[in-house]
């Protein structure tokens, strides 16, 4: 999220925004070396990936601003909790957790 793909992703009409997923993880890759780490939930990752993106559009703040309000760990611990609410919604609460 604090890459120079996310923030390509972040504007309005930006050609990264319809490529396919191996051409914009390899963007990702060359900019910032991407490690294997540990599996997480995909379900989780997909609401995650999902909120961020409908954030960015529902608030206009960048995809580095997002992340420093709820980072990857903050987003897992509330999936459990989140994840079936209205997207306004935990976009409205992520942004109250301290």
């Amino acid at each position: 999220m604090n890459s120079e793909v996310a923030a390509h992703l972040d504007m309005d009409d930006d050609r990264l925004q319809w490529m396919g997923e191996q051409y914009l993880l390899a963007e990702l890759n060359e900019e910032v070396h991407l490690e294997k780490g540990k599996a997480l939930n995909p379900e989780m990752m997909f609401w995650t990936g999902y909120l961020y993106r409908f954030w960015h559009y529902f608030t206009g703040e960048s995809s580095r601003e997002i992340v420093q309000i709820a980072d990857a760990d903050t987003m897992q611990g509330c999936w459990y909790g989140f994840h079936t609410l209205d997207p306004k919604m935990a976009v409205e609460r992520l942004k109250h957790i301290e």
